[in-house]
């Protein structure tokens, strides 16, 4: 255990008058933040890497109710809507992302985790998020504990657990654009050893790009709708004092529409769509997407004593989506498909201390088990060479080729990948220093084996893509090393380097479906201050990092209109990240609370080489200038690394009568200008958001507590692009949107 000290930095506080002695004692503190982080409960102010953790009056103050919400808070993490669907997300953190997340053989460098089980797939990411007791962003390669593709970091999402005790949460509520919520949940013990919890939330809002509907009748929905309905049951039973058992199962549905890509990159439409070919207003085929996704979680902990227990992880997962997206007004162009995974994962970790628990360290096996399988059918806006309206309208007549669009037949997908791991990591406080120093490292060794088939449908075939099959076995190690040192107990600094990689695979729409790519290597550097000052009443945390990337995957998209449907993926460079993160936490009052989260980023791409024979940047055959190939690193982009972007909050409570208060938030985030491709850079402006929330919380009504709570997101209304797709077409941000919570706790 590490020794703590008051030391020399507040005594010169102190001394200097900046710390009122006699007062402070009497003013609050903050309070004190633990993470799983490393896969045991400890100080945020103690673990030496890079985090964020949001508890759950954050969550609520943010408005944070889905994953596309936390990049109000952390400034590093940038996401946006998928162009096909709405309810699936690109996540980017420190600039590292997968900008097709809707392929079953490309993973994301930024890992999900749900109570430590690994989500393959963002598709359902924009669901509300249920019942949650905080949210843990690691930034940096966590290539040991959260080995599973977790290179650029990761996001952990802990739930709450069943109450000892009945009590219960009711809540409504209404905003603009149709928008309704309503949901409850209730902890139900059983008695004092079971205890279970049932949480569910719906919710809807109608399009905010209005479509009216074709001529023809067909389905036509507007874009950016949604409706939802999750529920959770959680069962936590105590079989002995060494022995308990964590149960849980959710399960979502989603329905709703795409966002709207439009040609006119000047002016955000929200009133209609638009027909690009002859500048009106138009109405184009648009049937509702649907998602759905479950989950199991079983995780049973047997404490063996004090110094030692043992953890099991076991998770299911199965998700199913319908995408429809309609891109007639840009790229002349449609996509239908359908896609399902299901993935089995098992964990067995074995913590333990000893020497007196100057050594706690932590043994593990992993194994996951995923297969997916995929149909899409393209179209396009285009018939013998004449161009019409809508990819998705049916000819009016049997004989007619101008009014309906042709469809580019279908292709199909089956995709497995396995993974085996086994780790360790320990850390270790000598006696020396005045047991001020904690020595950590750790070690992952990892085999994946991957094999996809692309197939032909017999009743469509593509002519675009032809069959083929790829496969990929491979093995990696990665490794774990930090110090970190308690100079008091108020200031401590940490030195990391951690290594991580992002599984090998293969693209979906490259031409030669026997083309794959190798893992995407990556070593972090990181030197950390983490400190609190004026009695606890100031925090401060910053990290200055480096991150080198080798085989780096470029994304090679094709030009439009000929070459939209495809794209390359290939090991082809080195890139570099250079960058400062800065946490700041601080009380002026008693209920006057400020937050500064800020992030630079320096990015650098090199040696980006592209093979002779690429499809679609491929120059003449090599010669002795360009035997390796043709280099394009100076038209290499890192997509969504803004260099300045970060995030303000400021938090005002006041006391009221019978235990209520009246509780005031207002939230600015902003991000310097990006690029929204890696091949093409197509950059997107600067994008700064404001937010509020006033609520008047904890009001008694008979037994219970009443909380009524206004908000408001993007209340400036900013209209910017936040993604350029090809020069062809253009997502704007979500306009100003507001409404009403109410909410009571029995």
């Amino acid at each position: 255990m590490r020794v703590n000290r008051r030391g020399l930095l507040l005594a010169a506080l102190l001394v200097a008058g900046l710390v009122p002695a006699a007062a402070g004692a009497q003013r609050p503190q903050l309070e004190e933040v633990v993470v799983t982080a490393q896969k045991r409960v400890e100080p945020l102010q103690e673990a030496p890497l890079s985090v964020v953790a949001l508890d759950e009056s954050m969550l609520v103050n943010q408005g944070v109710a889905t994953l596309t919400d936390l990049s109000i808070q952390a400034a590093s993490l940038q996401l946006y809507d998928f162009p096909t669907s709405s309810s699936n997300i690109a996540l980017f953190l420190r600039g590292f992302g997968n900008p097709d997340s809707q392929t079953l053989t490309i993973d994301n460098p930024v890992g999900l985790y749900i109570d430590g089980v690994y989500i393959s797939r963002t598709s359902g990411a924009t669901l509300n998020l249920l019942d949650l007791e905080r949210v843990e962003i690691l930034r940096g390669p966590q290539g040991t504990l959260f080995g599973r593709n977790s290179s650029a970091g990761a996001v952990n999402f802990i739930s709450a657990k069943p109450g000892a005790e009945f009590r219960g949460v009711v809540n409504a509520g209404m905003g603009n654009f149709g928008r309704r919520r309503a949901g409850f949940s209730i902890d139900l013990p059983v008695a004092e050893s079971l205890r279970t919890k049932l949480t569910y939330d719906a919710a809807t809002v109608r399009g905010w790009v209005r479509n009216e509907g074709p001529q023809d009748g067909r389905p036509s929905e507007d874009f950016y709708a949604n409706e939802q309905h999750g529920l959770r049951l959680a069962v936590a039973w105590d079989l002995t004092d060494s022995l308990t058992l964590d149960y849980s199962h959710d399960r979502s549905e989603v329905e709703g529409t795409g966002p709207y890509y439009q040609q006119n990159p000047d002016e955000r439409q929200e009133r209609t769509t638009h027909l690009f070919l002859q500048g009106g207003p138009y109405r184009y085929v648009l049937p509702e997407s649907a998602t759905e996704q479950s989950g199991h979680n079983l995780t049973v902990n047997w404490s063996f004593g004090d110094s030692l227990s043992l953890k099991s992880i076991t998770g299911y997962r199965e998700m199913e989506e319908l995408a429809v997206q309609n891109w007639s007004d840009t790229l002349f162009f449609a996509t239908d498909l359908e896609w399902s995974t299901k993935a089995f994962s098992q964990e067995v970790q074995l913590l333990g201390n000893a020497f007196g628990e100057k050594l706690e360290y932590i043994l593990g096996l992993y194994y996951l088990d995923e297969e997916g399988a995929k149909e899409e059918e393209q179209y396009t806006n285009a018939a013998g060479g004449v161009p019409i309206f809508d990819a998705l309208q049916r000819p009016l007549t049997a004989a007619s080729v101008l009014a309906g669009g042709t469809s580019l037949g279908a292709h199909a997908i089956d995709a497995q990948s396995q993974s085996k791991a086994v780790f360790a990591q320990a850390a270790y406080t000598p006696d020396v220093l005045g047991a001020r120093l904690r020595i950590t490292a750790g070690v992952r060794y990892s085999k994946e084996k991957r094999d996809a088939e692309r197939g032909v449908i017999p009743s469509k075939p593509s002519i675009l893509f032809p069959p083929g099959r790829n496969e990929l076995d491979y093995a990696q190690a990665d490794y774990t090393f930090a110090l970190d040192y308690a100079f008091t107990d108020l200031l401590n600094g940490y030195l990391r380097i951690a290594t991580g990689h992002r599984a090998g695979g293969s693209g979906e729409r490259t031409l030669d479906f026997a083309q794959t790519f190798a893992e995407e290597r990556n070593v972090g550097y990181e030197f950390g201050l983490k400190s609190e000052l004026f009695q606890r009443r100031l925090r401060i945390n910053g990290v200055l990092f480096l991150t080198d990337y080798d085989d780096l995957l470029v994304t090679l998209a094709g030009r439009p209109p000929l070459f939209a449907s495809y794209a390359e993926n290939v090991n082809a460079g080195e890139a570099r990240v250079d960058g400062v993160e800065f946490d700041l936490v601080g009380l002026l009052g008693p209920a006057t609370r400020f937050t500064i989260n800020y992030v630079y980023l320096s990015t650098r791409i090199k040696d980006v080489v592209v093979p002779n024979d690429s499809f679609l940047l491929g120059g003449p055959p090599a010669s002795e200038q360009n035997l390796r190939g043709m280099d394009i690193s100076d038209a290499t982009y890192m997509a969504f690394a803004p260099k300045h972007a970060f995030s303000l909050a400021f938090d005002q409570g006041w006391a009221l009568r019978n235990g209520a208060g009246l509780d005031f938030h207002l939230n600015y985030s902003w991000r310097d200008a990006a690029y929204s491709q890696q091949g093409m850079g197509l950059p997107v402006p600067s994008l700064g958001q404001l937010g509020a929330r006033i609520a008047l919380s904890d009001w008694p009504v008979g037994g219970a507590r009443l909380t009524v709570a206004a908000w408001g997101k993007n209340l400036a209304d900013a209209q910017e692009v936040i993604y350029n797709l090809s020069n062809f077409g253009y997502q704007y941000n979500r306009p100003r949107t507001f409404g009403l919570d109410l909410k009571l706790n029995f």
